[in-house]
């Protein structure tokens, strides 16, 4: 029973981060080569010292998972307007419900495998160093967030 529940409270956890993710990721990105969630890539190239090959081939990663999460943010976007109005019906249909709820939860996944693919293909093109010094910047990054978050 217990393990069930922290399933349960991990799979909630999950899914409020993707909807905390989400609208951040839609947003458009700012001058300059970053991120959607506004890690600069100019900056990470700089503190890992990677070579010209090596900064293309980190840019076009981020590349590639950009444009992958833009098209599952689309997604999400059209299934939670489509929900919002399935559940403002006076008799909601259950079946459209199952159905789309049962696709944000496909497309959270999917958003999530990125980051995790886009981590791995970058952390691959690294030396041991670099890959250390990247992970703290992107702790740092998270913990400046926070703060950021905190103060709004």
């Amino acid at each position: 029973m217990k393990n069930k529940t922290g399933l349960w409270l991990r799979g909630v956890g999950v899914l409020l981060v993707a909807a905390l993710l989400t609208p951040a990721l839609a947003q458009p990105k700012k001058e300059g080569v970053g991120s959607p969630l506004g890690i600069p890539r100019e900056k990470l190239i700089t503190e890992l010292n990677l070579s010209p090959d090596k900064a293309q081939e980190f840019l076009a990663v981020g590349g590639k998972y950009d444009q992958t999460r833009q098209e599952v943010i689309g997604r999400i976007k059209k299934n939670e307007s489509e929900l919002e109005k399935a559940l403002q019906a006076p008799q909601p249909d259950e079946g459209k419900i199952n159905q789309l709820v049962t696709a944000l939860i496909s497309d959270h996944d999917a958003l999530f495998e990125t980051f995790k693919a886009q981590r791995q293909e970058e952390m691959a093109l690294l030396t041991p160093v670099q890959r250390g010094k990247f992970l703290l910047a992107l702790k740092k990054w998270h913990e400046e967030m926070i703060q950021k978050e905190k103060k709004e």
